[in-house]
């Protein structure tokens, strides 16, 4: 089960991964929930992608709540009085859709009725007409930031970062994965030991993904 299933109990949460899918959510989840057993007790983290997921895997009962028809928004399972941070990682989107198709690569050659026996090239091109806008696209951190009322965050080279209340709002840069050890351990002032989970260079279609989207992005970009 995923550990962040596991958490579910320990409210209120003080660290939200509020991620989109395919943007490093679990390595953000897994470097904190890793901390907490072990560098920093202090946290204690959820990963949810958005609020209406969230509740619905509530009313289901894939989450360790009773099965609950009415479940709580995760904001009120936020922690109101001690420090929180609710962090999220903005990728490239046509980066996180050709990641994405890769991801479930040959369930969804089946699902996207991609026929056999294509050139890479030819396969970009039918990736380009026929599933590129069927997958997924939103943006986890635009409605955290309508739910407090904020209009934007203060941009820093390699991140977004703005507080109210109790509450500090972090947007990473997907591009800059391999630095995010250094950039949350100056904004949290924490040792931060980067745990990377589900990497894309750690996967057996790596090499393939990388030729797709090298050619993706001459083709269509």
């Amino acid at each position: 089960m995923n550990p962040s299933y596991q958490l579910i109990k320990n409210q209120p949460f003080n660290m939200v991964i509020y991620c989109s899918g395919k943007c490093g959510g679990t390595t953000l989840f897994q470097t904190f929930y890793s901390g907490k057993n072990i560098v920093n007790p202090y946290f204690n983290p959820i990963h949810i992608h958005t609020n209406e997921i969230f509740k619905n895997c509530c009313k289901a009962g894939l989450l360790p709540f009773e099965k609950n028809e009415n479940p709580p928004d995760i904001y009120e399972l936020i922690d109101k009085e001690k420090p929180v941070w609710i962090i999220d990682s903005y990728r490239d989107p046509i980066d996180r859709k050709i990641s994405s198709y890769f991801q479930n690569y040959f369930h969804n050659l089946k699902y996207f009725n991609v026929p056999e026996n294509l050139s890479i090239e030819e396969e970009v091109d039918f990736f380009h007409l026929h599933i590129f806008h069927e997958i997924e696209d939103y943006e986890s951190m635009g409605e955290v930031l309508k739910h407090y009322g904020i209009d934007k965050l203060e941009y820093h080279y390699k991140y977004w970062i703005g507080k109210k209340d109790n509450i500090t709002f972090i947007r990473l840069k997907f591009s800059h994965i391999y630095e995010w050890d250094k950039i949350l351990s100056e904004l949290l002032d924490y040792d931060i030991i980067l745990k990377k989970e589900n990497l894309s260079i750690d996967k057996d279609y790596y090499k393939k993904y990388q030729i797709f989207k090298k050619i993706y992005y001459n083709r269509y970009n």
